[in-house]
């Protein structure tokens, strides 16, 4: 189905194809792979400050959780973008972004650096991909693909 007669019917149009299920699915895999894969690397090039960050907000041995956030948010990130274990990490991950959001932004949802407009965003990408996996243009799904026609 094109794309011009998918917009002419996008209102009538409630049950998706497979093929647009796994685009869909894709798009959000990308989008997050990349936002976690940045904002980990922005992390591990100053652990120090957000270990500091951390230590500022009560948190106890805060050196330890910046790195396994640090590590999970990175490594984490690439999981999804490339669509293995995007269950495990998108659990993960959404249970950091929601420790942020209420930890750091108190649930606030003001746009700018100071907002958790972000967080939401990322939290409802996670959860939907924690239900509904990495679709079929995923590694995984290439990966079990190749399981099959091996038997």
């Amino acid at each position: 189905m094109n794309v011009l007669h998918k917009a002419k019917y996008f209102i009538e149009d409630t049950n998706p194809t497979q093929k647009e299920v796994s685009m869909a699915l894709l798009f959000a895999r990308i989008a997050l792979g990349v936002f976690f894969i940045t904002h980990g690397f922005s992390k591990l090039s100053g652990i120090e400050g957000f270990t500091g960050m951390l230590d500022g907000l009560g948190w106890p041995m805060a050196a330890l959780f910046a790195w396994l956030v640090t590590i999970a948010e990175f490594f984490g990130g690439i999981a999804i973008l490339l669509g293995v274990f995007t269950r495990f990490s998108a659990f993960w991950l959404a249970v950091i972004t929601i420790y942020a959001w209420i930890g750091v932004k108190g649930l606030a949802l003001g746009m700018g650096d100071g907002g958790g407009d972000v967080d939401l965003l990322a939290l409802g990408l996670t959860l939907a991909l924690f239900y509904a996996g990495p679709g079929a243009l995923s590694v995984s799904a290439h990966m079990k693909k190749g399981d099959t026609q091996e038997k």
